[in-house]
């Protein structure tokens, strides 16, 4: 493989090695070492479905969970059949592609996934050769542990999967997300872009909790203190200014400047519902809040806020948070937040309201085979 140099950008020259991109050639043999001395069967069609006998057909479903048992064989999803031409040796003839393809337009996609999915040993089972398991009508396929028997075992993950420009329907993914956690799996989605690359994403609910107390943690003194400090602040175009951070007794709200305290107007809509003790609906900040948690502005970092459950200045924030309606509108943005966000160290979340209660959707990447 030809080494290139990468262009001097004001630093040293550095070599790099290019990824090599799988080809995923089709043809009617495969030459390399591990062929079969008698090539397998060709597949045949049969109702939609692809048939393989015995005892190739056999084999692949009893150590890889391949296609459906009939009389004398197997019958295949196209996706297995491409799998096996990829993987197991089964031939195929150059045009079977093409054929499949005019029927079906996502059906490069779909093989890729359904090969990617495998990758890492896991058994990966089309839903359309399921009936004894339950699942959503979204889900693509369902998934079973590395050295786990799909006979007798039940699935870990439902995986699910979208091309990278597609819309992101929140409130159809949050049902999905919920259906698959009701049947004790993992939630798993599968993104292809237009390179036929993949990104994977697991996703589930989080706990925001921090240890900054609340409201009812501060005595009358505290509360007496605040009334006073609000009454005479200083209002600025981002919020307002506390002119006396000593005095200050909420160290989780606000940021100290110039001797005193600079309040954003999220905070100060906060401060003055609990000094009115205004019966407002629980708001995404508040709830937050309450829950000791300390929010600041996520700009730096393509978010609403950098939530953290200790002390600013003792800790980095674990979360990055986006409320639903700022949330990324296409999965080709959504991977950019999240990889922004993993980047950082930090988790990506979608805080969510749900007939008034707050619930906070984390969608983290992974790669086959791995924890």
């Amino acid at each position: 493989m030809p080494v290139y140099e990468r262009a001097n950008m004001g630093r040293q020259t550095r070599k790099y090695n290019p990824r090599v991109r799988t080809k995923r050639p089709i043809g009617l043999y495969n030459d390399d070492d591990q062929s079969p001395t008698k090539p397998h069967p060709m597949p045949e069609e049969n109702n939609g479905k692809w048939f393989l006998p015995n005892p190739i057909g056999a084999r692949l479903y009893q150590k890889s969970g391949l296609g459906v048992v009939v009389k004398d064989g197997i019958l295949l999803e196209p996706i297995e059949v491409l799998f096996c031409h990829w993987n197991r040796h089964v031939p195929l003839d150059e045009t079977w592609v093409s054929k499949i393809l005019a029927e079906d337009k996502d059906f490069i996609a779909k093989s890729v996934i359904f090969d990617v999915s495998r990758s890492g040993g896991e058994i990966v089972i089309p839903v359309a050769n399921l009936v004894d398991e339950k699942f959503s009508s979204a889900t693509f396929a369902l998934k079973w542990a590395r050295n786990e028997s799909h006979f007798k075992g039940k699935p870990i993950s439902h995986i699910r999967w979208f091309w990278a420009s597609e819309i992101v329907d929140w409130q159809n993914l949050q049902n999905w997300v919920d259906e698959v956690i009701e049947f004790n799996c993992t939630p798993e989605v599968f993104v292809i872009d237009d390179e036929m690359d993949i990104t994977m994403y697991r996703l589930g609910y989080e706990d925001l909790v921090g240890n900054q107390g609340n409201w009812s943690d501060l005595s009358d003194a505290d509360i007496s203190v605040l009334s006073k400090l609000i009454d005479n602040r200083i209002e600025t175009e981002s919020g307002c200014f506390i002119d006396n951070a000593d005095a200050w007794p909420l160290p989780g709200i606000g940021v100290e400047h110039l001797s005193g305290i600079n309040l954003r107007f999220e905070e100060i809509e906060w401060l003055l519902g609990k000094l009115n003790s205004h019966p407002e609906p629980t708001t995404l900040f508040s709830h937050l809040v309450d829950a000791g948690c300390v929010l600041r502005p996520g700009f730096k970092y393509g978010c609403k806020w950098r939530v953290y459950d200790d002390e600013v200045a003792k800790s980095h924030a674990p979360w990055l948070l986006q409320p639903l309606a700022e949330a990324p509108q296409s999965w080709e943005n959504m991977c950019l937040s999240v990889r922004l966000a993993e980047g950082v160290h930090k988790r990506w979340i979608c805080g969510i309201n749900d007939n008034n209660d707050w619930r906070f959707l984390n969608v983290k990447r992974w790669l086959p085979g791995r924890i």
